[in-house]
């Protein structure tokens, strides 16, 4: 399986972007994502998104969210920044993580615990990858 994430728009302290769950051809899942505001860190704990780029993942036990949940890393993101994959609505919600919900507008996501929900019936303890591509719109100031 394969997370696809093409982020489109800057929005105040935050990135909304499109997400695709893939098995093959098939599309699983899809929906709007929610992560930090740019630019783009390998440095933890600034509450700034993570590089455009391919992200392998381990399930995670998070003590704060109860539950376990997908934790992204590669050779520049180490798993320490404990990059999760969880739900929330808000750019304060985000902590560096990726927030998943079906509908969005320029202050976040939402149906989020629903969409996480789903997303975690089809991943729960398998394999995948993440791709995220910057198509980013550069924001009006």
């Amino acid at each position: 399986m394969i997370l696809k994430i093409d982020r489109f728009k800057e929005i105040d302290d935050g990135t909304i972007g499109r997400f695709t769950l893939l098995r093959d051809d098939e599309i699983l899942l899809s929906g709007f994502c929610l992560e930090p505001a740019g630019g783009d860190t390998t440095t933890p704990n600034l509450d700034r998104r993570m590089p455009a780029g391919i992200y392998s993942v381990a399930w995670h036990k998070s003590p704060r969210f109860k539950m376990t949940m997908p934790l992204l890393f590669n050779e520049s993101v180490s798993r320490e920044r404990y990059i999760l994959i969880h739900a929330g609505n808000y750019p304060k919600d985000t902590q560096g993580c990726i927030l998943l919900g079906s509908e969005y507008n320029n202050q976040g996501v939402f149906n989020s615990k629903a969409t996480l929900s789903r997303f975690l019936e089809l991943t729960k303890g398998g394999n995948f990858r993440v791709e995220i591509e910057n198509r980013l719109q550069t924001k009006n100031l």
